[in-house]
């Protein structure tokens, strides 16, 4: 399906916006991209995508196969690493953040993977917050029964969910944790349709967590997440939401409003 491009601003460089977002489109397909079907992804002509593939060749930011299907290049592994060992939440995804707290009155969280792991980078408590003790910036365990580490799983290659949920037997942590990797993969199923998550008292009894997800050129790369107490939830769940939803909605695309 044809991407539309974003509207650009008077000083945006044009090829440096698509030879990003080819590098987006690459890294979205594990089995590499044909320059063809790159071209059509994007809605650019075929000797464009040639010169702007065959630049980030030269680069180091993509390579090609033997079936020649561009995939990543080890250069793209220096911007990776980079990103993983920085713990910082990035400022853009800062005030969607700072909204979802305010609008709802309760603690948003921001979490994407870092380093392996999901991480939560940072918290911002509302006007009638409740804390969940360890749950601050920096915390990474636990996946399995956050609804923020469902919501990545979920939408993670089969590769990196297995390497957290299929070694040391995941811990129960309420009655309501969900260990069993059967019922797991069935609830990551439901969150790949519905786009949101949900920790219903699984990781703190008594709190309830929804999660949706920031999107980057069609990749989910991090999410916001809204604890409440399970009976202020109740009370008013669609509120929670419908904010969760807009605020991931927003910071998806902060790129198109620059």
């Amino acid at each position: 399906m044809t991407q539309p491009a974003p509207e650009l601003s008077r000083t945006t460089i044009q090829s440096v916006s698509r030879a990003s977002r080819l590098l987006f489109a690459v890294a979205a397909e594990p089995d590499g991209l044909a320059a063809k079907a790159a071209a059509e992804q994007l809605g650019l002509s075929l000797p464009t995508t040639y010169h702007l593939l065959t630049t980030l060749v030269a680069e180091g930011l993509l390579a090609k196969d033997s079936r020649r299907r561009y995939v990543l290049g080890p250069r793209a592994g220096v911007i990776a690493a980079a990103v993983n060992r920085d713990n910082r939440a990035p400022e853009y995804y800062v005030a969607p953040l700072r909204d979802l707290a305010a609008r709802t009155g309760e603690t948003a969280y921001l979490s994407a993977w870092r380093s392996g792991a999901i991480t939560v980078l940072s918290t911002v408590e509302g006007a009638h917050a409740v804390r969940v003790a360890g749950l601050s910036a920096g915390y990474r365990d636990n996946e399995h029964a956050r609804a923020s580490g469902k919501l990545l799983l979920a939408f993670a290659s089969p590769a990196d969910r297995d390497r957290l949920l299929n070694g040391p037997t995941l811990r129960r942590l309420t009655p309501a944790t969900i260990t069993d990797r059967s019922l797991l993969d069935a609830e990551f199923e439901r969150i790949r349709e519905e786009g949101l998550a949900y920790d219903r008292g699984e990781f703190y009894e008594g709190v309830e967590c929804v999660s949706a997800p920031i999107i980057e050129g069609g990749t989910v790369v991090a999410c916001y997440t809204v604890s409440t107490p399970a009976d202020r939830f109740a009370a008013d769940p669609q509120k929670i939401i419908d904010a969760v939803r807009a605020a991931g909605g927003a910071a998806s695309n902060l790129r198109l409003m620059d």
